[in-house]
Parts: C-alpha cells; structure tokens; sequence
C-alpha cells in the first residue's frame, strides 16, 4: 500500500483510519491519499494524526522506521464500499491466519 508517495505497510485497519509503518517521513496533520493499488485502485482520502519514529529490531540488525495514524476523511457511500469490502477480504485473510496458526500450535502440542 501507498500513503502518497510513500511505500508503506499497513498494520492496522478501520472504517475510521488505519496505521501505517513506512521508512520515509510524513508530516502530522498533513493531508493524503491511502492507496491499494492491489484491490482495483482504492484510493481513500486522509489525514495523518501523527506520525513517529520507531525503531524494528531485524535479523540484519535495528531499522528506523515511521509508524503513522491515520484518519479518512468522510467519504461518499460509493467510495466507503469499497473500503468495507476490503476490510472483509483482510478480516477474512487473518482468521485463515488464525486457524492455520492454531493447527500448527495443536499439531506441535500432540507431537511433544
């Protein structure tokens, strides 16, 4: 996903706003575009709350990262459907997530 012009990652995901990890800077209370190019181009008016600085602790050693929370903007209906139609294919992805972590969790349990 895009914030912008910035690459990003998205780790959390709402109706209202979302969080975003990203490595270039943005600045709080600017305006935006969050972009998911991968699902038909959803483009979705924003707002950054704030962003910070955060430091990842990788198998290559720390990374400085920006973590941002975001806030949509009010959409029409015919651009907030799209978004919830997102928010079900991801809330369906990470319970498939979910159940496969848990079998793993099982089957390592009964192998013990």
């Amino acid at each position: 996903m895009q914030l912008s012009d910035v690459n990003g990652e998205l780790i959390d995901l709402s109706l209202h706003g979302a969080a975003v990890v990203h490595r270039s800077p943005v600045k709080a209370g600017s305006s935006a575009t969050l972009i998911f190019p991968s699902y038909g181009g959803i483009y979705i008016p924003c707002r950054v709350l704030r962003s910070i600085v955060q430091v990842r602790r990788g198998e290559r050693g720390p990374e400085y990262v920006f973590r941002s929370a975001i806030e949509f903007n009010e959409m029409p209906p015919e651009q907030e459907q799209p978004l919830r139609e997102f928010i079900e294919i991801q809330i369906g992805r990470l319970e498939e997530k979910q159940k496969e972590v848990a079998a793993a969790v099982e089957a390592q349990r009964r192998a013990e």
